[in-house]
């Protein structure tokens, strides 16, 4: 009778995760084939990948396919989660794809790329602009690209093989939970960066201390065991996840300025939104298994079959809140993008000052006063005024 149980349990979670359960999202912007197959169009050429990574570690567990130590999947479910996604995107921002003022841009790097559609939009949006995007698996499309982009392999928590001031935009999207040291990435993104140039930061809300989300769950239901089980899971592998790696300070450690941060609304469900919610749900339900399973079953040891229809009954959970008409509004995830700007030359000393409370003797500044100011209190260095120089 358990077997059976189970297999039915296999079989309604298939059911639950079933492309055809959800309508097709209209492409605002397609990139999968952009031009006539049977011609040729000079703005394109086969993938310009320039570093086959022969040694890239493929690894088959619980069904998903996995490149390395990654917790995500990179199976073809999961790479047309990740297409969905960039039409909700593009359909929330107007179908802007940053929003940084981008003014003749000749360099643009796209950490964590995925299946390349954001890097190869913004080839094609900028063909004048050469569009690299870096990735630990080469699951980017390899023929009918425009002719600026790359892909590369390249792990971002190694050290990044970028010239200095160069970059004119560093774009990083939906990678909480990916690194271990986001300070260490904020620094190589502004050693890259030209000056005046920027870092477009893009992530999901804290699902924890989103209380407007939990509270559509109640006590003892599946999502409330699975959401902090990922958040231990993924503290244990030293790379948490939540929004601590966007707070301002991180990015002012590493001497950007102009920080700005703004929140976007993705509501789960055509009741939320009738353009994209329905495309949105796909997303979401598709993604908590992909996000869930290695996390649980392989740094928790929870059993695999048992993680599985736990991953189902949360994605029963989130689709019949969607499409309740009678439960209240507000079933949304918060969407943050964070921006900030590498001073120009001359602007990074001035930018600096600002930070000083006291001039000591000899004019030299003083933190010890009480400034909360990071500058002076890391380094334990002093500085001294342009003045006295």
């Amino acid at each position: 009778m358990e077997d059976a149980d189970e297999d039915d349990d296999h079989e309604h979670a298939r059911s639950v995760y079933a492309r055809s359960t959800y309508p097709r999202t209209d492409p605002a912007h397609r990139v999968e084939h952009p031009y006539d197959p049977n011609g040729y169009d000079d703005g394109t050429i086969d993938s310009s990948r320039t570093l086959y990574a022969d040694e890239v570690e493929y690894v088959m567990e619980n069904g998903r396919q996995y490149c390395g130590d990654y917790f995500m999947p990179i199976d073809s479910m999961e790479q047309t989660r990740q297409y969905v996604i960039h039409q909700v995107y593009l359909k929330t921002f107007n179908l802007q794809l940053t929003t940084v003022p981008l003014e003749d841009p000749s360099y643009i790097l796209d950490i964590g790329t995925g299946v390349g559609e954001w890097a190869i939009a913004m080839a094609e949006r900028y063909p004048d602009c050469e569009v690299f995007g870096t990735d630990i698996a080469p699951i980017q499309p390899t023929d009918q690209v425009p002719f600026n982009v790359e892909f590369h392999i390249e792990d971002a928590e190694d050290e990044w093989i970028r010239p200095p001031d160069t970059v004119d935009l560093v774009h990083i999207r939906e990678m909480t939970g990916a690194f271990s040291d986001w300070s260490s990435i904020y620094q190589q993104a502004y050693t890259c960066i030209k000056p005046g140039g920027w870092l477009e930061v893009v992530d999901f809300d804290d699902v924890l201390a989103n209380e407007a989300i939990i509270n559509f769950f109640p006590e003892g239901s599946a999502a409330r065991i699975v959401i902090p089980g990922i958040y231990e899971a993924a503290q244990k592998c030293g790379r948490p996840r939540g929004v601590e790696h966007m707070k301002h300070s991180r990015l002012e450690e590493a001497g950007f300025v102009d920080i700005k941060d703004s929140t976007y609304y993705l509501g789960i469900g055509s009741k939320e939104n009738a353009s994209w919610g329905s495309s949105w749900l796909f997303a979401i339900v598709t993604g908590i298994e992909a996000t869930c399973l290695r996390h649980l079953t392989k740094v928790l040891g929870w059993d695999p079959d048992y993680t599985r229809g736990l991953c189902a009954r949360v994605a029963e959970e989130v689709k019949a809140l969607a499409e309740d008409a009678g439960r209240p509004e507000g079933f949304k995830i918060q969407v943050r993008v964070l921006t900030a700007r590498k001073p120009r030359i001359g602007e990074a000393v001035a930018a600096r000052w600002t930070t000083a409370v006291a001039l000591g003797e000899n004019g030299e500044v003083d933190y010890s006063g009480g400034d909360d100011s990071t500058i002076g209190s890391r380094s334990g260095r002093t500085l001294r005024s342009e003045d006295t120089m």
